[in-house]
């Protein structure tokens, strides 16, 4: 999977929320240029999700850019617990959070962002590491 050129829709999200901040600051930077940088992937169950890039995956969709480039993110077991994606994708289903385009609803502002993501995956890892 490494060098592939995919349709930013075609990227199926592990996060349920892009924090507002960050996707207009990547906006800015791009601009018409629509580089994104190879973002990272994985293969769960025979399907490529994103593991990390989701503001930039969200951005390229907005810009209307064709593809981005993806890359295999082959170290994910070595780095992270794959449980814990695991049960991220499993909130993005039941959130009905399937493609990129499933984001442009769930962009908040930083506060919210890490009250609404980042405690939740905290809490899921600490959980997990508990298990």
């Amino acid at each position: 999977m490494t060098g592939d050129a995919v349709p930013p829709e075609r990227l199926r999200p592990t996060q349920l929320y892009v924090n507002a901040e960050k996707l207009a600051a990547v906006l800015d930077r791009v601009g018409p240029s629509h580089e994104f940088g190879p973002l990272p992937v994985y293969a769960f169950d025979g399907r490529r999700y994103l593991t990390d890039g989701h503001t930039r995956a969200l951005a390229a969709y907005l810009t209307g850019a064709e593809t981005v480039a993806v890359e295999y993110d082959e170290d994910l077991p070595a780095k992270y617990d794959v449980a814990l994606y695991r049960e991220c994708i499993a909130w993005c289903d039941e959130a009905g959070v399937e493609r990129v385009s499933d984001l442009v609803g769930r962009v908040l502002a930083p506060e919210a962002f890490e009250r609404a993501w980042l405690e939740r995956c905290t809490r899921a890892a600490e959980r997990l590491d508990g298990d």
